[in-house]
């Protein structure tokens, strides 16, 4: 037992020894490589792409070539019933706000066919450049009541409703099953704070650009350290193994940067969109406050129905880790709808 351990211990040594034998021979064959000339231009092709690949990607897939890659990307068909009317006034109030004209804030608006893919808007593009915007509100804003929601559930789910990724059984015949079909049945106000609020949420060039330039700018960082802690570091020493080492740990910095100053810039935006719609009218201002209620409802229902859903639904409703969080601006447009309630008070005096 003894000499068959020994030599089980010997043979691991033997392996370790050549493997690092391996390495030192892949390395300084390496390391003399990117001395090279070619070696040299492939270090700083490489470093190059890292910069541009994802914004020039980026740029043209939500801007010249939007109208082909928005319906490949998403499952998305044309608004139902009355919906297009609502769509166009709201369109309409957009323009006469911002004295803007059609050719300069080009949109096409879409309903998405999936109910679980996604439980808001969905887009690509921006308002703000004459390659135009594409938008696909929630597919459950077809409803027109909670009874023809509660319909579709109970043909479509029957053996559960798929939320978050886990299968949540659900009595569709049960008390709890309406106050849930309830909460996907908006009324038109919300309709029209949605339609409005998504105008405002993707107006501009920086909802195009913002993330391009974010990581254009976050990976010209990264790069230039790893060129230079690759080429002056005494540590590293220039070998290739160092530059394997540097390259994707400084990238990865990076791409959580630029991630963290995406996250701030939407959540700027979304309470910005959600302020300019709700101050459009008294309706509006209603609308966005059942919107986002009977959000964060329908998510406290699945979360009490299903309780491992418990690290990624909060008590109030809220989706952890989301950019702008849904009790904030339902409480953002409570404190504009308090403005609103002082404000009826003023009109109804005139009147």
């Amino acid at each position: 037992m003894f000499l068959s351990l020994t030599n089980e211990l010997s043979l691991i040594v033997y392996r370790l020894l050549r493997m690092g034998s391996t390495y030192a021979e892949w390395n300084q064959k390496a390391t003399l490589w990117l001395q090279t000339k070619m070696g040299r231009r492939a270090r700083i092709g490489l470093l190059a792409a890292t910069v541009v690949g994802y914004p020039i990607g980026s740029i043209l897939m939500n801007g010249p070539f939007v109208n082909l890659t928005f319906p490949r990307r998403y499952s998305v068909e044309s608004l139902p019933g009355h919906l297009p009317s609502i769509a166009d006034e709201e369109y309409g109030r957009f323009l006469e706000r911002e004295s803007r004209v059609p050719k300069d804030a080009v949109v096409s608006v879409h309903i998405q066919k999936n109910l679980v893919t996604s439980d808001e808007t969905v887009a690509s593009g921006s308002l703000g450049v004459r390659t135009g915007l594409k938008l696909a509100v929630p597919m459950y804003s077809k409803f027109s009541n909670a009874n023809e929601a509660l319909e579709f559930f109970k043909n479509q789910y029957q053996d559960g409703f798929d939320f978050m990724g886990e299968r949540v059984p659900i009595q569709w015949d049960s008390e709890i099953a309406e106050e849930f079909a309830d909460c996907y049945a908006l009324s038109d106000n919300a309709r029209r704070f949605v339609f409005l609020r998504d105008l405002y949420a993707y107006d501009g060039y920086a909802s195009l650009a913002q993330r391009s330039i974010s990581w254009a700018t976050w990976t010209t960082f990264s790069s230039i350290f790893t060129y230079w802690i690759h080429n002056s570091s005494r540590l590293l020493s220039g070998s290739a193994a160092s530059f394997v080492v540097a390259y994707p740990l400084l990238l990865g910095a990076a791409w959580y940067a630029n991630k963290q100053w995406h996250l701030l810039y939407r959540f700027m935006t979304d309470i910005h969109a959600d302020a300019e719609a709700a101050r459009a009218s008294f309706e509006h201002a209603e609308g966005g406050k059942e919107y986002y209620w009977k959000m964060l409802k329908r998510n406290r229902i699945m979360r009490d129905i299903n309780p491992s859903l418990w690290d990624r639904v909060t008590a109030t409703g809220d989706i952890r880790g989301i950019a702008t969080p849904i009790i904030t601006r339902y409480d953002h447009l409570k404190d504009v709808n308090e403005e609103d309630d002082e404000l009826k008070g003023v009109v109804g005096m005139d009147d």
